[in-house]
């Protein structure tokens, strides 16, 4: 468009926005409308913090509702461990006008629970609200130590002639206990050459530092060549807190061609929770066969009284009647950052579970270029000196030999608990991983014959602990990004973070973003491994940021335990400048000059010569009159 009429377009936009020229506006094309949401914020709050006497407050928000004129809910929580300490009308609805309030909110709504009912209209307004806030707030005082649902129900949205507003409704959830509750199998190992065929014996299924248990379920597998389950019974643990509901979902030893299956669920018939240790169910076993099996415990699951799963951990048993020597290295596992080039360590070679041991040969590789070999300690069981032993090792190709043959008066060896007899020591060559590989290796009784037995390997870390931010990049979440970046209050950015692990060991960490040293938010990288790259993207709401604000961006990643590299764990970006909508040519103001720099660029379009950036009010690439109805809009507004 030709600059000369600048002029003309000016006069047409000031009478368009008086209302002289036209009537109405039109409307941009939008996307269909997201679905209305009445929620509990927060959805969850688990926060062992608020003891009895604390209080907290939650907000009842619709989000994305079109012509709201009154609304209504019904909010139901456990009484024995929340009550109503206050509650507020919110603010979406009155920004409208004037509204009627109700509230017939009852403490004792029954036994068990309390009830929240409000409901809130307009009066005379000539349209409803649009849009997503606050209706309502309650505030609540703790009473006790448990968890509760925050139910929403029998909620109603309406228009301003009365028509209901379709909606889904997200429920709330209050907790300050964090179970830490173990179900396993005990004992965890029975070891027992005596359990023959046609023998029986019992395990009780057990949970430890329950917190809060309203419901259990579990099941158990084992090897059907080895056992059968004869007999199931429930323990008294959920019983204690009153009557429950005891389900056998199955006890089959066909449950495949391998396994037998042992399913069961317990519930207790009213909403309260049991605590504490006990035994959930105690199961008998028939011997079938001569073998080892694993009694597997899987599929566990723990529910408090408003049926939100309890978090838990699981222990598995075994079971063998046949005994199986084993050879391993301990610790099976050296994880240790403190470990550097020149650093010293030992192992241990271990053997346990064995009868009539008389000698033992065994050969181990390692990574040479981690690991030297300093030497071998063979240590005798219980200090028996008759014995002959060979050892040899060879850095170079990372092999290492011990041979120990016992010789009378020596008296066999029968262990089933672990005994050590060899040490390994070792020094720290370089970084990273090198497994201790056990092979070749023989077990041999008084007689001379070989004793079956298994291999267990070690495994050590020599590790490097970095993470990095490595780019960090601001960008409009909703148009095109020229830099500098220029934005409205309100206006959401794009923040886009690429992390790294320069390390040799998958990590876990935490990645701060931040505005002038001031949080914006965390963000968790999960399991990146060693070379890894991870690209982040969150969305800034910039929302209460007042125009003439300069914000610099910077991403953190918090260090690793043992990191000594940290130059790399901190990113800047550039400046994000907060300006004032309608300010043109940037002096504070919005008035006749910034329409006149508008009117200049009006009909450009996103690289074109005359194309300016700061007259783009939408940032829709076009200047058009959609921007200059938003100068007018701030027409004389100023810092």
């Amino acid at each position: 468009m030709k600059k000369n009429s600048y002029f003309t377009l000016v006069i047409i936009f000031l009478l368009a926005f008086s209302g002289i020229l036209w009537n109405t506006v039109p409307e941009k094309n939008v996307n269909a409308q997201s679905p209305t949401i009445l929620s509990v914020e927060p959805e969850i709050l688990i926060d062992p913090t608020l003891t009895p006497g604390n209080i907290f407050t939650i907000n009842v928000t619709v989000t994305d509702v079109t012509g709201l004129y009154g609304w209504e809910f019904k909010l139901f929580y456990l009484k024995s461990v929340l009550t109503v300490n206050s509650i507020t009308f919110g603010p979406f609805l009155e920004s409208a006008g004037a509204t009627f309030t109700i509230d017939k909110s009852n403490p004792d709504y029954n036994t068990t629970h309390g009830l929240v009912w409000m409901a809130d209209s307009l009066l005379a307004a000539p349209q409803g609200v649009d849009g997503t806030g606050t209706i309502a707030s309650v505030t609540f005082e703790v009473t006790g130590i448990g968890s509760t649902k925050l139910d929403l129900t029998d909620t109603k949205l309406g228009t301003i002639t009365g028509e209901p507003i379709s909606h889904t409704i997200h429920d709330g959830y209050f907790s300050n206990i964090i179970s830490q509750a173990k179900i396993s199998i005990t004992p965890n190992k029975i070891i027992d050459s005596t359990l023959e065929p046609c023998h029986q014996f019992t395990v009780n299924v057990t949970i430890s530092n329950a917190s809060n248990v309203n419901s259990w379920e579990l099941k158990i597998f084992y090897r059907n060549d080895v056992l059968n389950v004869s007999d199931v019974s429930f323990g008294p643990f959920l019983q204690s807190s009153g009557p429950t509901t005891q389900i056998v979902k199955s006890m089959t030893d066909n449950y495949n061609e391998t396994h037998g299956l042992v399913w069961l669920n317990e519930t207790l018939t009213t909403p309260t929770g049991a605590f504490g240790d006990g035994i959930l169910a105690t199961i008998t076993f028939h011997v079938e066969g001569v073998g080892e099996t694993e009694i597997s415990l899987k599929d566990t699951k723990l529910t408090d009284p408003v049926g939100q799963p309890l978090e838990h951990s699981s222990s598995s048993g075994y079971f063998n009647n046949v005994l199986m020597a084993k050879i391993f290295i301990y610790p099976e596992e050296i994880f240790d950052p403190t470990l550097t080039p020149g650093s010293r360590l030992n192992v241990k070679v271990k053997i346990s579970e064995v009868t009539d041991l008389y000698g033992f040969k065994l050969n181990l590789t390692y990574e040479n270029d981690i690991l030297n070999c300093l030497g071998v300690l063979i240590l005798p069981y219980q200090n028996e000196s008759n014995f002959d032993s060979k050892v040899a090792w060879n850095d170079e190709t990372g092999e290492l030999s011990i041979q120990v043959n016992y010789k009378p008066p020596a008296e066999p060896i029968t262990s089933f608990t672990p005994f050590t007899v060899a040490e390994i020591y070792f020094q720290v060559s370089g970084m990273g991983v090198s497994p201790l590989h056990l092979h070749d290796t023989s077990l041999i009784n008084v007689e001379g014959g070989e004793i079956p037995h298994e291999t267990r390997d070690g495994l050590i870390y020599i590790v490097i602990r970095d993470v990095a931010v490595v780019e960090l990049y601001a960008s409009k979440a909703d148009a095109y990004s020229p830099s500098p970046l220029n934005i409205y209050p309100g206006e959401l950015v794009n923040i886009t973070v690429t992390v790294e692990n320069k390390g040799n060991l998958t990590e876990s960490f935490t990645v701060m973003l931040l505005y002038n040293n001031e949080l914006i938010m965390n963000v968790t990288v999960t399991d990146l491994p060693p070379q890894g790259f991870q690209t982040i993207s969150v969305i800034w709401n910039t929302s209460g940021f007042p125009p003439c604000y300069n914000a610099t961006l910077n991403a953190y990643a918090v260090p690793v335990p043992y990191e000594t590299n940290l130059e790399d764990n901190t990113f800047t970006d550039g400046i994000i400048s907060i300006t004032l909508i309608g300010d043109v040519n940037g002096d504070g103001i919005v008035n006749i000059y910034d329409v006149i720099q508008a009117g200049n660029a009006f009909g450009t379009y996103l690289g074109e010569p005359e194309y300016d950036e700061r007259a783009d009010i939408n940032h829709d690439g076009t200047i058009d009159i959609y921007d200059l109805i938003l100068i007018g809009l701030h027409f004389g507004e100023s810092y």
